[in-house]
């Protein structure tokens, strides 16, 4: 089978059993193209074994991690459009529930994560123009980190597009590192990767030329304090790419940002120049005051 078969074949399984769910899966070959379906096919099959009929058990658990992980985001934003706040409110209690929650984190949340990248356009554009508009200019990195690696796909982009890099992601979840370095790994990448489960707040014995911090500030009650870590990693003259989400409530999400400007303002408060921005919507036709988006800004710190 080709790779167009072959999403057929997984998108015909989600319509079977998530027919909700399923039309995100069928729509991304027309959304996306030809190229993003043969990579699609080629990343699924890396990591969780060959797309065929009846799904593979490992391919059946992530379309089901998929499932759940969706079905969250859709229970929470309604929530949210509903009372115009998010539902959660303290870090300790999503740290226990979420974070730390091994069958959480590896059965839904990391497969759901993972997959949501080839899916949805916001994160899929998201991706592509991290990987066509902010690597290409840090091409001669040495050394980067993600802070916050969730299921690892920034860094394996880095690691896939500047061959000479080395990379440290950092996380507080065990299970999002053992995920981010399985993955990585299956791709054939992980000698030139670690991972660290650590608190950034103490700094780190040696700065990076690339920080990426991938929606991360909106998991956080007090994220203005925690760009000035991010700050304190990179060396001066150095790049960081930071993210967050906007009007979009998942059940780890804490902080509300409703605009780019309230996260442009937090970087720059925290001693960062911003150079490049992005911004990227879900789709429909909801008003844009609670649309759920994705906000970049490639940043530096000066020299």
């Amino acid at each position: 089978m080709n790779a167009v078969s072959k999403w057929a074949l997984v998108s015909a399984q989600m319509q079977s059993r998530y027919p909700v769910l399923a039309s995100v899966w069928t729509a991304a070959p027309l959304r996306f193209g030809e190229a993003w379906c043969t990579s699609a096919v080629r990343d699924i099959e890396t990591l969780y074994g060959p797309i065929s009929d009846p799904p593979s058990d490992r391919l059946s658990e992530a379309l089901d991690g998929y499932a759940e992980f969706a079905n969250d985001s859709m229970r929470n934003q309604v929530f949210y459009e509903k009372t115009g706040r998010y539902r959660a409110s303290s870090y300790d209690e999503v740290k226990r529930e979420c974070y730390l929650d091994e069958e959480h984190m590896t059965r839904r949340y990391l497969p759901g994560l993972w997959l949501s990248h080839y899916l949805w356009p916001q994160h899929y554009y998201m991706l592509s123009g991290f990987e066509h508009s902010v690597l290409p200019r840090v091409h001669d990195t040495r050394l980067f980190f993600e802070v916050g690696v969730g299921c690892g796909m920034y860094s394996k982009r880095c690691l896939e597009l500047l061959p000479h890099a080395h990379g440290v992601g950092f996380d507080i979840s065990r299970y999002s590192l053992d995920y981010t370095m399985r993955m990585i790994e299956a791709f054939g990448l992980g000698n030139r990767y670690r991972t660290e489960q650590r608190d950034i707040r103490h700094g780190y014995e040696r700065p990076c030329d690339f920080l990426i911090c991938q929606e991360v500030l909106e998991h956080l009650e007090d994220p203005a304090e925690f760009c000035g870590w991010l700050f304190d990693l990179i060396r001066p003259g150095g790049h960081a790419y930071i993210t967050a989400a906007l009007n979009a409530a998942h059940s780890d999400h804490i902080y509300l940002f409703s605009n780019p400007s309230q996260l442009e303002e937090m970087l720059r408060a925290a001693g960062f120049q911003p150079l490049h921005s992005r911004e990227e919507c879900a789709p429909g036709f909801k008003p844009r005051s609670i649309t759920p988006s994705l906000s970049g800004f490639f940043c530096q710190r000066p020299s």
